[in-house]
């Protein structure tokens, strides 16, 4: 178990706080560059330290976090052999030190993580993300950090699960009230797993929503499946969409004229049936129609291309990869674009989940156009101006990708009205709603 060492403060004056009690944070990732579990969760810490909450993390050896005023960073390794050398791995490419407690560790996770990593593997028949060995370190360091500073209220995100069972494990054994977000479904309807695995996850999916004050799903569409899977706790079960925090302000009417350019950008890995295939040949036969606007396209992928049909992009003019860059930055240059692209998989797996970056996105202000397979998102992105087709159906994206070009050449492109739901400072306190009350 390692604490981490305070940094200062930019800030002079430290907030009143809101809440007497602190609230026990659970996620096995935080802080940790490109990962969009730890990012996630990121944002709701900032959403804490602003509101003058105090906040105690638990989270995983791997991630790069530092103390700050009213936020203590309390971070356990995981007992497997592959998390472990996972962890390594992750504090060397963040610049840090490997701790001494670290090294110490290592006959420990080599000896009998080995044994562990072979049971999971036995049990769930594959390779699982849920960390469940973190289990066996994180529990007693929890009910110890619940005990030690007071925490009433536990607040469990991910990402792995094993933050989710954790958090149920000490609420039943200490009581205390429960909050579970699942930021991908625990049990989604497409997922494809063993007979076993499901069995396992919809047990726990049960287990976790008896002991919550709240579970929350982050689509509507999830939030309604887990209510028909568990009917006797409906109530508790609610879909709330997460928002994200505001890094760089939104660009404004009129900030910037039209170019000679109209450039879409995509923020983010392009792979297997999440590629721009049809939104080529989309373009390709407006160009052959005649549309003019098209010859104006330019599309510009911020991160990896690992399509087969990378090549071809690579060769077209109008396509320009740049490389991955931090997210703050990324969102800098994401200003720049006259419209940001959102591509989804076309197969199943699109259908419960949100992409986080939707919500950066809208947090710009310009128009989104979204190759889809959601009709959840689609309607999120209708409603903020934006532009959405079905991710697998040609036509569909001819049609959506005339109309944006025809709608921005016509200024028809309008900055829409703030939308509440969007709010992460409203939507994350909402799940918390009531707790002072129960101090």
């Amino acid at each position: 178990m390692t604490q981490r060492p305070h940094e200062h403060s930019e800030r002079s004056v430290k907030p009143a706080p809101l809440f007497e009690r602190p609230l026990l944070f659970i996620s096995f990732f935080t802080g940790i560059r490109g990962n969009c579990p730890a990012e996630w969760a990121d944002d709701k810490i900032r959403v804490l330290e602003a509101s003058g909450r105090e906040t105690v993390v638990l989270t995983g050896m791997g991630s790069h976090v530092t103390n700050r005023p009213g936020v203590r960073y309390v971070s356990v390794p995981s007992p497997s052999w592959n998390d472990y050398k996972e962890e390594v791995k992750e504090l060397k490419a963040g610049g840090e030190n490997v701790p001494l407690g670290m090294h110490l560790f290592m006959p420990l996770a080599f000896v009998f993580g080995n044994i562990i990593d072979y049971v999971l593997r036995k049990v769930t028949k594959g390779v699982s993300a849920g960390r469940w060995s973190w289990l066996i370190t994180a529990l007693p360091v929890a009910m110890w950090l619940k005990l030690r500073h007071g925490a009433r209220d536990v607040f469990c995100t991910g990402g792995p699960t094993s933050a989710h069972v954790v958090g149920g494990a000490i609420v039943r054994l200490n009581g205390g009230r429960l909050f579970c977000e699942f930021q991908d479904p625990l049990l989604g309807a497409t997922m494809t797993r063993s007979s076993m695995t499901r069995r396992i996850s919809a047990r726990i999916e049960a287990w976790l929503a008896r002991r919550s004050t709240r579970v929350v799903y982050v689509t509507q569409e999830a939030a309604r499946l887990a209510r028909e899977r568990n009917p006797g706790h409906a109530r508790q079960i609610v879909g709330v969409y997460p928002g994200a925090w505001q890094f760089v302000p939104p660009v404004t009417p009129g900030e910037r004229g039209k170019g000679e350019v109209f450039e879409f950008l995509h923020l983010g890995t392009l792979y297997g049936s999440r590629n721009l295939d049809l939104f080529f040949d989309a373009l390709d036969a407006l160009h052959e129609e005649g549309f003019e606007l098209a010859r104006a396209v330019r599309v510009v992928n911020l991160g990896a291309v690992y399509c087969e049909t990378a090549p071809r992009y690579l060769a077209r003019p109008d396509f320009q990869s740049l490389d991955a860059l931090d997210r703050v930055d990324a969102l800098r240059r994401a200003r720049q674009a006259s419209c940001l692209m959102l591509v989804q998989h076309t197969d199943e797996r699109s259908r419960e989940t949100i992409p986080y970056k939707t919500y950066d996105y809208l947090n710009l202000g310009l128009p989104v156009f979204g190759l889809l397979n959601n009709d959840e998102l689609s309607a999120l992105i209708e409603s903020h101006g934006g532009h959405t087709a079905q991710a697998d159906d040609p036509e569909s994206i001819k049609a959506a990708l005339r109309c944006c070009l025809t709608a921005q050449a016509e200024a028809r492109v309008e900055r829409p009205v703030v939308d509440e739901r969007l709010d992460i400072s409203r939507q994350f306190l909402q799940i918390l709603e009531g707790a002072d009350a129960a101090r």
